[in-house]
Protein backbone atom coordinates (compact mmCIF):
# COMPACT_ATOMS: atom_id res chain seq x y z
CA UNK A 1 0.00 0.00 0.00
CA UNK A 2 2.83 2.40 0.87
CA UNK A 3 4.45 1.75 -2.51
CA UNK A 4 1.19 2.68 -4.27
CA UNK A 5 0.95 5.92 -2.27
CA UNK A 6 4.51 6.87 -3.24
CA UNK A 7 3.75 6.14 -6.92
CA UNK A 8 0.57 8.24 -6.80
CA UNK A 9 2.43 11.15 -5.17
CA UNK A 10 5.21 10.93 -7.76
CA UNK A 11 2.65 10.97 -10.58
CA UNK A 12 0.86 14.00 -9.11
CA UNK A 13 4.16 15.86 -8.65
CA UNK A 14 5.22 15.11 -12.24
CA UNK A 15 1.90 16.33 -13.61
CA UNK A 16 2.10 19.57 -11.62
CA UNK A 17 5.56 20.49 -12.86
CA UNK A 18 5.32 19.34 -16.46
CA UNK A 19 6.20 21.55 -19.41
CA UNK A 20 2.60 21.82 -20.58
CA UNK A 21 2.59 25.60 -21.00
CA UNK A 22 4.95 28.16 -22.38
CA UNK A 23 5.22 31.92 -22.01
CA UNK A 24 4.83 33.49 -25.45
CA UNK A 25 5.66 37.07 -24.54
CA UNK A 26 5.92 39.41 -21.57
CA UNK A 27 6.91 42.94 -20.75
CA UNK A 28 7.34 44.91 -17.56
CA UNK A 29 7.27 48.58 -16.65
CA UNK A 30 6.87 50.91 -13.70
CA UNK A 31 3.36 52.26 -13.23
CA UNK A 32 1.50 54.35 -10.66
CA UNK A 33 -2.03 54.06 -9.41
CA UNK A 34 -4.08 54.36 -6.25
CA UNK A 35 -1.25 56.29 -4.59
CA UNK A 36 1.31 53.50 -5.12
CA UNK A 37 4.16 52.85 -7.53
CA UNK A 38 4.53 49.29 -8.81
CA UNK A 39 6.38 47.28 -11.44
CA UNK A 40 3.77 45.53 -13.55
CA UNK A 41 4.58 42.48 -15.70
CA UNK A 42 2.00 41.41 -18.29
CA UNK A 43 2.21 38.67 -20.87
CA UNK A 44 0.62 35.82 -22.77
CA UNK A 45 1.01 32.09 -22.32
CA UNK A 46 -0.10 29.02 -24.24
CA UNK A 47 -1.20 25.55 -23.22
CA UNK A 48 1.17 23.47 -25.35
CA UNK A 49 -0.26 20.11 -24.26
CA UNK A 50 -2.93 17.95 -25.88
CA UNK A 51 -5.22 18.25 -22.83
CA UNK A 52 -6.92 20.96 -20.77
CA UNK A 53 -5.07 22.40 -17.79
CA UNK A 54 -6.70 23.28 -14.46
CA UNK A 55 -4.56 26.40 -14.36
CA UNK A 56 -1.07 27.66 -15.13
CA UNK A 57 0.90 28.95 -12.16
CA UNK A 58 3.83 31.26 -12.89
CA UNK A 59 6.57 32.83 -10.80
CA UNK A 60 7.97 36.26 -11.56
CA UNK A 61 11.41 36.87 -10.05
CA UNK A 62 12.93 40.34 -9.72
CA UNK A 63 16.69 40.15 -10.36
CA UNK A 64 19.52 42.44 -9.27
CA UNK A 65 22.42 43.40 -11.57
CA UNK A 66 24.22 40.11 -10.75
CA UNK A 67 21.15 38.00 -11.58
CA UNK A 68 20.32 37.28 -7.92
CA UNK A 69 16.63 36.97 -7.06
CA UNK A 70 15.67 39.84 -4.73
CA UNK A 71 11.88 39.34 -4.80
CA UNK A 72 9.36 36.87 -6.19
CA UNK A 73 5.64 36.76 -6.78
CA UNK A 74 3.41 33.93 -7.93
CA UNK A 75 0.56 34.51 -10.34
CA UNK A 76 -1.86 32.53 -12.52
CA UNK A 77 -3.34 32.64 -16.00
CA UNK A 78 -6.16 35.15 -16.35
CA UNK A 79 -9.02 32.66 -15.86
CA UNK A 80 -7.43 31.39 -12.64
CA UNK A 81 -6.28 34.70 -11.10
CA UNK A 82 -8.59 34.19 -8.11
CA UNK A 83 -6.32 31.34 -6.97
CA UNK A 84 -3.76 33.99 -6.01
CA UNK A 85 -6.09 35.84 -3.65
CA UNK A 86 -4.86 35.10 -0.10
CA UNK A 87 -8.31 35.22 1.55
CA UNK A 88 -9.83 32.60 -0.78
CA UNK A 89 -9.50 28.84 -0.30
CA UNK A 90 -7.92 27.64 -3.57
CA UNK A 91 -9.09 24.02 -3.13
CA UNK A 92 -12.66 25.13 -2.50
CA UNK A 93 -12.52 27.48 -5.49
CA UNK A 94 -11.26 24.70 -7.77
CA UNK A 95 -13.88 22.26 -6.46
CA UNK A 96 -16.65 24.80 -7.11
CA UNK A 97 -15.91 24.84 -10.84
CA UNK A 98 -15.46 28.63 -10.86
CA UNK A 99 -11.98 28.36 -12.38
CA UNK A 100 -12.33 27.74 -16.12
CA UNK A 101 -9.78 25.19 -17.43
CA UNK A 102 -7.36 26.27 -20.14
CA UNK A 103 -8.11 24.21 -23.26
CA UNK A 104 -5.38 22.41 -25.21
CA UNK A 105 -3.67 24.90 -27.50
CA UNK A 106 -5.43 27.89 -25.91
CA UNK A 107 -3.68 31.16 -25.14
CA UNK A 108 -4.37 33.45 -22.22
CA UNK A 109 -2.96 36.54 -20.54
CA UNK A 110 -1.29 36.81 -17.14
CA UNK A 111 -0.07 39.62 -14.93
CA UNK A 112 1.89 40.15 -11.75
CA UNK A 113 3.43 43.09 -9.96
CA UNK A 114 5.89 44.26 -7.31
CA UNK A 115 5.18 47.24 -5.05
CA UNK A 116 8.08 49.70 -5.13
CA UNK A 117 8.03 50.24 -1.36
CA UNK A 118 8.22 46.48 -0.65
CA UNK A 119 10.77 45.46 -3.29
CA UNK A 120 14.57 45.85 -3.15
CA UNK A 121 16.15 47.54 -6.19
CA UNK A 122 16.26 45.29 -9.26
CA UNK A 123 17.40 45.61 -12.87
CA UNK A 124 15.60 42.75 -14.61
CA UNK A 125 13.02 40.02 -14.10
CA UNK A 126 12.20 36.53 -15.35
CA UNK A 127 8.98 34.60 -15.76
CA UNK A 128 8.87 30.84 -15.10
CA UNK A 129 6.04 28.33 -15.46
CA UNK A 130 5.76 26.64 -12.04
CA UNK A 131 2.76 24.29 -12.30
CA UNK A 132 0.41 23.02 -15.02
CA UNK A 133 -1.94 20.46 -13.47
CA UNK A 134 -4.15 18.51 -15.84
CA UNK A 135 -7.86 19.38 -15.69
CA UNK A 136 -10.13 16.60 -14.40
Amino acid sequence: MRRLAVLVLATVAAAASGPDATVLEHKGRWESGYGAKFYNVVGRLKNTSDHALRYVKLRIDALDAKGKVVASTDTYNESAEALGVPDLDANQLLASGKVKPLAAGAEERFRGSFLDEETPPFTDYRVTVVATPRAP
